[in-house]
């Protein structure tokens, strides 16, 4: 019995040692050991980045995801786009295409690889390693699934100027789909990357997206299980450091139903297991803090279901065999904590019960890995990889709440502090040219499933009167003869704009967002432009916008699809707030510029 004793006391040490000692150990250190050299971020691209995406059957994602890219704040001469396309057998590829042919228009180079068979991942990946590796000084893996926040590649840039550093990732951050269990879960794993970042050593990072340096990247064994992992610890194996750069968020849209994640966590246990085989070489004490973490974090979560099972097996057999009180009542705690769960499945129950329902999650996940060693022991995971669910997105309701009382307030703000400003635009329009001072035209708004709101935009009037009058309606130009000289002048620098506060004021329009189009365009655009509607689903029209600031007005069809990515971009930051607060910033920011540098059209 003494021996059971020990070996039960060694293993919830164990236990203990891997959820509260190692966590402990961490926030002890890593207040003092955040060494990472900090570099500015500049406009001026260094780096030359290769983004690699893996692909199959993704068609109703695969072009939100490339215009995505495509609106990277970065020289698009130092970074290209790489597709693999591993035998799909839906219209990815065509949708592909179309996206290929919108980024070729912002000179966005995107690669597609197409392969008839479908060969998984670890294939595709190996396939885009060989195609990139010499071209390129840093290689993104990033999922179809995952937005990236627009600054991905600046920051990446000013990171990888410190050159201990092999490997970078950024904050994940789920959406708002995913359940209770699984956000706590990542709250959890992000808080454990940060005080591993400040050691230099993050174990594991997220497939959605990371970087590594293309001199560590290696080939891929074809029966890997979990690729990111292996991928960013093999480029730790002989020294460097891995960090997480809390500026970069990666928004995962794919949220897995209970079913589907219980499959993933079977997954997760087989890999775990396999990485331990795999990585053993990172237990080389020489390595420091990434030996020291790698055994602490990823070899302890690997056997912890063996520990778990074997802590059950001893805790109940004492209970059983002896007369000890104690063993007793934590197997009469365990079967209770179970029981709770098996009758709310079978009576399907859904009342929450927050402490009971994180207790089960965490002690299914270990089990469900459990059987993932078993099964990966008896061969079971040579398959191909396969996506298993997707879940649409929508904007935060949130962000909406938050955007209209900006909104209300940026636009009482702006009336009476920009009146002064207003009145003398206004006295010299009056002065200069005959007819109205204001102008109104019919605009299409925010959009949804069932309804597209219209409405009237207020400008000042920086034409002639009538000036559609023999050509009908068409885009201005930039040496328009129909622009008045004072038109020219408040056109340039957005005066023009400034009534718009009004239309923001009752709710037609919003500070920030995409341009608001005439309806007598709109029927061309979406049929020259595929999903050009689509740009203001779920928001507002904007005084300035992404696009806006990017492209100036438009004079044609071809610059309003040179528009569109931007104001893809600017929707898709709508789906985190911290993106959003950031794209929002960024936006006022560059208004500033062209109202102070005259750079408007």
């Amino acid at each position: 019995m003494t021996y059971l004793l020990t070996t039960l006391a060694v293993l919830i040490a164990l236990v203990l040692y891997h959820h509260i000692g190692y966590v402990a150990l961490l926030k002890l250190f890593s207040r003092d050991n955040n060494k990472r050299l900090v570099f500015a971020k500049n406009t001026k691209a260094t780096a030359s980045f290769g983004i690699l995406i893996c692909a199959y059957n993704e068609q109703a994602y695969i072009k939100e995801k490339l215009y995505n890219l495509g609106a990277m704040l970065y020289n698009t001469k130092m970074f290209a786009i790489h597709v693999y396309l591993d035998g799909c057998t839906d219209n990815t590829y065509e949708e592909a295409m179309l996206a290929q042919a919108q980024l070729a228009k912002q000179d966005v180079v995107c690669h597609l690889h197409f392969n008839k068979q479908n060969q998984g991942k670890a294939h595709a990946i190996n396939e885009l390693i060989k195609l990139t590796k010499p071209n390129y000084d840093v290689l993104v893996f990033t999922d179809v699934s995952a937005l990236l926040s627009i600054d991905v590649l600046m920051n990446l840039d000013a990171d990888f100027k410190d050159t201990r550093l092999n490997v970078i990732t950024g904050v994940y951050i789920l959406d708002e789909h995913a359940t209770t269990e699984q956000k706590h879960y990542w709250q959890y794993q992000n808080s454990i990357r940060s005080m591993e970042s400040a050691l230099g050593a993050v174990i594991g990072v997220p497939g959605a997206m990371f970087a590594i340096r293309s001199k560590y990247t290696d080939i891929l064994e074809q029966s890997i299980i979990n690729d990111d992992f292996i991928l960013s610890m093999n480029a730790l194996k002989n020294g460097g450091k891995a960090v997480v750069n809390s500026e970069i968020n990666i928004l995962e849209r794919e949220c897995d139903e209970q079913s589907h994640d219980y499959a993933r966590r079977v997954r997760l246990g087989a890999g775990n297991w396999q990485q331990i085989k795999i990585l053993y070489k990172l237990l080389n004490p020489q390595l420091g803090w990434v030996s020291f973490n790698f055994f602490s974090h990823k070899v302890l979560r690997g056997v912890m279901p063996i520990v778990l099972a074997l802590i059950y097996i001893l805790l109940f057999s004492i209970a059983i065999f002896s007369t000890l009180l104690l063993p007793k009542l934590l197997c009469g705690f365990i079967t209770f904590i179970h029981g709770i769960e098996l009758t709310k499945k079978v009576f399907k129950i859904k009342m929450k019960l927050p402490i009971v329902d994180k207790i089960n999650y965490i002690l299914n996940a270990y089990f469900l890995a459990l059987w993932g060693i078993i099964k990966f022991e008896r061969g079971d995971y040579k398959q191909h990889w396969r996506r298993v669910h997707r879940s649409n997105t929508q904007q935060n309701v949130t962000i909406k709440v938050i955007k209209r009382a900006i909104d209300i307030v940026g636009s009482v703000t702006g009336l009476l502090l920009l009146s002064p400003v207003m009145l003398s635009v206004a006295a010299m329009i009056k002065l200069t040219s005959r007819g109205p001072v204001l102008f109104n035209q019919l605009r299409v708004g925010e959009s949804n499933d069932d309804f597209v709101a219209l409405f009237d935009v207020l400008k000042f009037r920086s034409m002639v009167v009538d000036a559609e009058a023999q050509s009908g309606a068409v885009w201005a130009s930039k040496n328009d003869p129909r622009i008045t000289p004072i038109g020219r002048f408040i056109r340039k620098t957005r005066l023009d704009e400034l009534p718009q506060l009004w239309n923001v004021l009752v709710g037609d329009m919003s500070l920030i967002g995409p341009r608001p189009e005439r309806p007598v365009f709109y029927s061309k655009l979406e049929k020259d432009i595929p999903y050009f509607s689509q740009r203001t689903y779920g928001i507002k029209p904007g005084i300035s916008g992404l696009a806006q600031v990017m492209n100036g007005y438009d004079e044609s069809i071809d610059d309003a699809r040179n528009k569109i990515g931007w104001d893809y971009a600017y929707m898709l930051s709508t789906s985190s707030p911290r993106s959003w607060c950031y794209m929002e910033l960024t936006i006022l920011f560059k208004t500033l510029v062209v109202i102070f540098t005259g750079k408007g059209q």
